[in-house]
């Protein structure tokens, strides 16, 4: 009797477990979702994984290559004996700003320099007469200019070209060399903004390795559809650095957990508009600006890849019209109503306007943005680094864009 009923149970059970699931259908037995139905970075994720891990490895090399710029020490000791020949040390110094500090250098990278008088009596004199009296300024640029090209030509270092340019807003000489060497030096009002603003750029370097990456990958998309240029008022690395620092830090582009702190918050008194220049100076001779006991680890263990993939999500869906970008408070906030041309609201914690103050700059940017997207969807610009070919569609389909046809024309802002 027993042994018959065993028997049974099998049975018994595979009729009752049938019935269950044709009340109560489990996922397993469904089909999975068509990819076209899945958020758009699900989908990018799920369709071109392969894609992504060589894209990741791509980024890998340029950051590679930004270390082999960075110990050009031919380069790096010329512009030193320079620096020692035409300055009184004691007094005087060209201060390098950009990427010559943070070292997010490339092959293309120019050389970016402040002129800064030590001490601050004579430097606020200097920055009175040079700021406030246009024919001291034309004067001193020039001879300047001259002093550079006489001694970089005793150096073995021939002058090719040399550029003032006193009327615009930070004036900046620009001195280009046969060897294909580029510098820029900076004539800054009292606040030294560049200078602080490397400082800042150092700080979020030290704090996530994959805000460096996102960068690189970022600059080098940009220089391929020709969208940073900002002689020609369309965006700088610096532009390009708060835009990445933006989406890192912003619980409004990642949630719960973003991958950069927001310093003013976290670290106020390391970032400070209140720090006296002659300190950021210092910090920025130094070879290390962080102090001991700083630190940041963030939660978010995304890849690059998918980091970009989800910037290049967000601001396709920024409206620039509506909102600004406070870097101080770590999100987008409403904006102004915006009449005519629209321009991208970049707020850092050393200036209370925009340092993005082109039109052609937020133009250039969310088409590069809209076309990149479409690119991703499609598979392309994924693992498409160094060369980027795809830009040439981008190039062509922005011919005549108001942005590009003002390059044409060489006015430069």
């Amino acid at each position: 009797m027993l042994q018959l009923h065993s028997r049974k149970i099998p049975q018994v059970l595979k009729q009752c477990l049938a019935s269950e699931c044709a009340a109560h259908p489990s996922s397993s037995s469904e089909n999975p979702k068509p990819l076209e139905t899945l958020p758009y970075v699900e989908y990018i994720k799920k369709r071109w994984p392969d894609k992504l891990l060589k894209m990741d490895k791509q980024i890998e090399g340029l950051n590679n290559e930004r270390k082999e710029c960075r110990n050009d020490s031919k380069v790096l000791h010329f512009l030193k004996d320079l620096n020692s020949f035409i300055l009184n040390k004691d007094a005087v110094e060209l201060l390098p700003v950009g990427s010559m500090v943070t070292n997010f250098v490339n092959k293309q990278s120019d050389f970016d320099f402040v002129f800064f008088p030590k001490r601050e009596i004579p430097r606020l004199r200097f920055l009175r007469d040079f700021h406030q009296n246009p024919s001291f300024k034309q004067n001193f640029m020039s001879v300047f200019a001259k002093l550079i090209t006489r001694e970089s030509e005793k150096l073995g270092e021939p002058v090719e070209k040399v550029v003032e340019l006193p009327r615009m807003r930070v004036p900046l000489l620009i001195i280009r060399y046969a060897s294909g060497l580029s510098i820029d030096i900076q004539f800054p009002e009292e606040n030294y903004h560049a200078l602080r603003n490397t400082h800042l750029m150092r700080m979020y370097k030290a704090c996530d390795n994959r805000f460096t990456l996102l960068f690189l990958w970022l600059r080098a998309v940009c220089d391929k559809l020709e969208v940073r240029n900002s002689k020609y008022g369309l965006l700088s690395s610096y532009h390009l650095l708060l835009l990445v620092i933006h989406f890192l830090q912003s619980e409004q582009a990642l949630s719960p957990w973003p991958v950069l702190p927001v310093l003013a918050k976290t670290h106020p008194s390391l970032v400070t508009s209140e720090i006296p220049i002659k300190k950021i100076a210092e910090l920025i001779r130094s070879e290390n600006p962080c102090p001991e006991d700083f630190s940041w680890k963030s939660h978010n263990k995304m890849a690059v890849s998918e980091l970009i993939i989800r910037f290049v999500d967000y601001y396709s869906h920024f409206n620039a019209a509506k909102e600004a970008i406070y870097i101080e408070k770590g999100l987008a906030q409403k904006r102004k109503q915006v009449f005519g041309d629209v321009r991208l609201q970049i707020i850092d914690p050393y200036s209370p306007v925009s340092v993005c103050r082109s039109p052609h700059a937020s133009s250039a940017f969310f088409a590069a943005i809209q076309f990149t997207r479409k690119q991703f969807k499609n598979g392309h610009m994924l693992s498409s680094l160094p060369d980027v070919p795809e830009a040439a569609q981008f190039l062509r389909e922005n011919h005549f864009s108001s942005w590009r046809t003002q390059m044409s024309d060489k006015v430069i802002l």
